[in-house]
């Protein structure tokens, strides 16, 4: 959002391009992630779409990224 905010259309393209690759993967949320959302909320002190992506993750048997977010560092 940020992209967009400030008007940085190749920035914004760039993440467009991201997320078209075929590696990326889509997935549903229905109640199980659901769950997981909210005890991982809790658990780890997330906000809630923090929290979501990583449940959203963990049931799609996604692999670990590092990621710069002391926010993510918390879970394990």
């Amino acid at each position: 959002m940020g992209a967009i905010l400030r008007g940085l259309a190749n920035l914004e393209q760039a993440f467009v391009d991201v997320l078209q690759q075929d590696e990326v993967v889509f997935v549903e949320i229905n109640a199980a992630i659901a769950r997981e959302t909210g005890r991982i909320t809790v658990l780890y002190n997330l906000q809630l779409p923090d929290a979501l992506q990583v449940a959203a993750a963990l049931k799609a048997g996604c692999e670990p990224v590092w990621i710069n977010d002391d926010a993510f560092k918390r879970v394990t």
